[in-house]
């Protein structure tokens, strides 16, 4: 099956300066299921409708994540960290590391998070209200999650600027998949936590290290670059995706007054607000498999080892599953947004992400009265990421 005449998908320019939500309208329309071979790029699947995305997602006896989860010029290439890092593994190793990591995440254990958010918040926002522009992004949103959830991922208060501007250089690989600079904060962040196991071992606490540490001297059968590289994955993570959803979510209320009213009002509740700011946003924009056998994706034939990508950005506008999808209702429901993925890779660090989220917001709207955009945001050229670069904004008291 032939692509229609749309931009190229993995054009970066697309996400930055162009309207990526056309082009996947176009496709939930005329293929939902196509073959990309672009310039400078190994060709793959795009699957842009939800009926038959969420079964990429979720059948991982067809489907694996182990050859890498976002598209990438060289598809070929081994990726690092494939089959060792949590998310680049299937079952049932996946199932090993996930189990161990899962009793830190669970709704009732982040629920303790909540003072330290609102904390982080207030101090945060203390520093740009009637203080005249700031960076959204890089002053509030950026260092918002690491200095709350530091903690758990064992990262010592001391650290946290320096491993928050390591996870932030990080993210550029997403950007750019080979960047030198992208990769050598991934060495810093690896360099860190290898230090940190150590330490562990000597002196365990409650966060995450520890968690796989303890798990390691019960004879549980994983090792230390499992630990050091599902780490890595949980500090980069847990950062973009709330910071993603922090910028773009306010940018989206502001569009919206009537919603941002609503919920400044409490007509909607917090947690629908949430659900339908991460639904709007959609934080990766698409998650890729790697095809096990010759399978079928729809009507469609796949072939063994081609790449599919899923666009959970289209899915989450996919007119058949949404009403009214490009409109934001903060009182949507049902609203089965696939942000955090599906399946057994659904995102461990959703609870946390969603306490983090709600926490923000609450704060934001109790102590700034009027919220004024400063300038026009910059987008990130990113393919992977829904990720703004920056953000200037003016927070008022009165």
């Amino acid at each position: 099956m032939v692509a229609p005449a749309i931009p190229r998908l993995t054009d970066p320019q697309l996400y930055s300066h162009g309207d990526p939500h056309a082009t996947w309208a176009r496709l939930r329309g005329d293929c939902p299921v196509s073959w990309h071979d672009e310039p400078d790029h190994e060709p793959f699947w795009a699957v842009t409708t939800y009926a038959e995305g969420l079964p990429v997602l979720s059948d991982y006896n067809r489907f694996s994540s182990a050859q890498g989860t976002f598209l990438r010029p060289n598809l070929s290439a081994p990726y690092p960290g494939a089959g060792v890092m949590m998310t680049l593994a299937d079952p049932p190793r996946h199932d090993v590391l996930r189990k161990v990591a899962a009793t830190l995440f669970t709704p009732k254990a982040v629920a303790g998070f909540r003072d330290r958010a609102q904390l982080v918040s207030r101090s945060l926002l203390d520093r740009v209200i009637d203080a005249g522009t700031h960076d959204f992004v890089n002053d509030v949103s950026g260092p918002y999650p690491l200095q709350v959830i530091a903690g758990l991922l064992g990262v010592a208060g001391d650290d946290v600027e320096r491993v928050a501007g390591f996870a932030g250089s990080a993210v550029d690989n997403i950007v750019d998949l080979d960047g030198t600079r992208a990769q050598e904060a991934h060495l810093e962040v690896l360099a860190y936590y290898a230090d940190v196991i150590e330490e562990r071992r000597l002196r365990p606490t409650d966060d995450v290290v520890s968690a796989f540490v303890r798990a390691q001297a019960a004879g549980v059968d994983i090792t230390d670059d499992e630990i050091i590289l599902t780490c890595d994955n949980l500090a980069v993570a847990a950062g973009e995706t709330t910071r993603q959803v922090l910028g773009n979510g306010l940018l989206a209320l502001l569009d919206n007054p009537a919603e941002l009213a609503a919920l400044r009002t409490g007509a909607v509740t917090q947690r629908s607000a949430v659900e339908e700011l991460v639904r709007w946003t959609t934080p990766v924009s698409h998650l890729m498999r790697t095809a096990v056998a010759d399978t079928l994706v729809g009507d469609v034939e796949i072939k063994a080892g081609q790449a599919v990508s899923v666009w959970l950005a289209s899915l989450n506008r996919d007119e058949s599953v949404f009403e009214r999808p490009m409109e934001l209702q903060l009182n949507r429901s049902p609203n089965r947004h696939v942000s955090f993925g599906g399946g057994r890779h659904f995102c461990i660090g959703a609870p946390l992400a969603r306490v983090m989220i709600g926490v923000f917001l609450e704060e934001l709207l109790s102590s700034v009265a009027r919220i004024e955009r400063a300038g026009e945001p910059q987008r990130k050229p990113s393919y992977v990421t829904n990720s703004l670069e920056t953000m200037p904004m003016a927070f008022h008291s009165h």
